[in-house]
C-alpha cells in the first residue's frame, strides 16, 4: 500500500476538482475534461492526496 505522502491526484486547473478525465490523446499529447466545470485542455495539475484540500482552499482564496 502506498502512503498518502506519495499518492498523486490529477485535478482541474480551473476549479480544483479531482473529477478530471482523459478524453483524447495522441501525437499532441493527452486532453482532459473536468466533469464539474467542463474545462477541456492538456494542462492539468498534480497534487499529493494529503494536500488536496489545502490546495483547493488556496485556489478559492486566490480567485477572490
Amino acid at each position: 500500500m502506498i502512503p498518502d505522502d506519495y499518492k498523486i491526484v490529477k485535478i482541474c486547473p480551473q476549479c480544483g476538482s479531482p473529477k478530471i478525465n482523459w478524453i483524447n490523446g495522441g501525437i499532441g499529447g493527452p486532453v482532459y475534461k473536468c466533469d464539474d466545470c467542463n474545462y477541456v485542455g492538456a494542462f492539468i495539475l498534480e497534487v499529493r492526496l494529503k494536500d488536496i484540500q489545502k490546495f483547493q482552499r488556496e485556489m478559492r482564496e486566490n480567485r477572490r
